[in-house]
């Protein structure tokens, strides 16, 4: 029998009210920011627990997936150029008393920017910000299971992104509607 966790309960319907909220927030302007199904996060981070240990979601909006980790026992890092949704993160793992790691920049290293520019698809991925790794003080090197959620037409960038930056033996976790999560040694 599965005993629900209070804690997992709350964390996910507070990122659903804080989606609501920003949602509400914007109008009718669309954004690229869309969470990715979160109970399904949290089934596929719970598979790779046992294999990885330090964890980066690229673009982490609200930081739910990232605090997902975190709660899974995960050294958990998200990073986020837009203020908005960095600060909303922050409160987020202030509130429910995470231990995970935010910062405010671009997740795509400054010597990967203008490839980026040619090989975004028909989503622009924002890349004019600080460096998110300087202010973690560590690199993609450093972490062995990173996720995104990329939109279509920009997975075989983050895939090379993660190939080049990534240790031996990283694994590439990523998120599409169609076809759920999905995880690969890069």
């Amino acid at each position: 029998m599965n005993v629900p966790d209070p804690a997992l309960e709350h964390l996910l319907r507070r990122g659903a009210e804080l989606w609501r909220a920003f949602l509400a927030g914007r109008g009718s302007l669309f954004h690229a920011f869309i969470p990715a199904d979160q109970r399904e996060a949290h089934a596929a981070l719970q598979l790779e627990r046992e294999r990885c240990h330090s964890f980066l979601e690229l673009g982490s909006g609200l930081g739910v997936i990232t605090l997902l980790a975190d709660r899974l026992g995960f050294d958990a890092f998200g990073i986020e150029i837009e203020p908005e949704l960095h600060r909303a993160a922050c409160d987020l793992n202030e509130e429910v008393g995470g231990a995970a790691t935010f910062a405010l920049g671009s997740f795509v290293p400054p010597d990967f920017r203008d490839e980026v520019s040619l090989l975004d698809a028909e989503f622009h991925t924002p890349t004019e910000g600080a460096d998110g790794y300087v202010e973690l003080g560590m690199d993609l090197a450093d972490f062995d299971l990173i996720y995104a959620y990329p939109w279509p037409g920009q997975e075989e960038w983050i895939e090379e992104l993660v190939r080049r930056g990534a240790a031996p033996g990283a694994r590439l976790l990523t998120y599409s509607v169609s076809e759920g999560f999905e995880v690969r040694e890069v």
